[in-house]
């Protein structure tokens, strides 16, 4: 029985920590573009300083959360005893977005984050443009996930 496999204990934990690492990964990517440009406008060092901060956890917390979510998200395909198989239209597009996503982030968001930090104006806009590029990707991901077309 297909409910069996997804209520085992195994499935279960990497599902949650599959999950736990998308908040992690990509909250700050929907947070970071809405605060930053707001602490820049109310109090320019508050916000240089805070894209500074985002852009050290970026290395050091946001980017392996985002290389946690990739693996955990293979897992549970390889995990769900053929329910789940690469070949789904949902699974591929996603792990597709998530490596979009993921470029995103890598070469534009962290660069951006720093320039913006040091006080680079143009810097701003991309990381604005990005962030709300990325999020839009997370939302079509999620939908994927949640809905499974295909």
């Amino acid at each position: 029985m297909v409910l069996a496999r997804f209520n085992s204990g195994a499935y279960q934990l990497v599902l949650f920590l599959h999950i736990l690492s998308v908040i992690v990964a990509f909250a700050p990517a929907v947070v970071h573009s809405l605060t930053g440009p707001r602490l820049m406008k109310e109090d320019e060092a508050a916000g240089r300083k805070f894209l500074g901060v985002a852009a050290a956890n970026d290395r050091m917390v946001y980017l392996p959360a985002l290389l946690v979510v990739g693996i955990l998200g293979l897992a549970l395909v390889v995990i769900s005893d053929d329910v789940y198989k690469f070949s789904d239209p949902w699974v591929s597009i996603s792990a597709l977005l998530w490596l979009v996503i993921g470029g995103i982030i890598g070469a534009v968001i962290v660069p951006a984050e720093r320039k913006a930090a040091g006080g680079d104006r143009a810097a701003e806009s991309r990381l604005a443009a990005a962030g709300g590029i990325a999020t839009l990707l997370l939302l079509v991901v999620l939908f994927l996930m949640v809905v499974k077309p295909g």
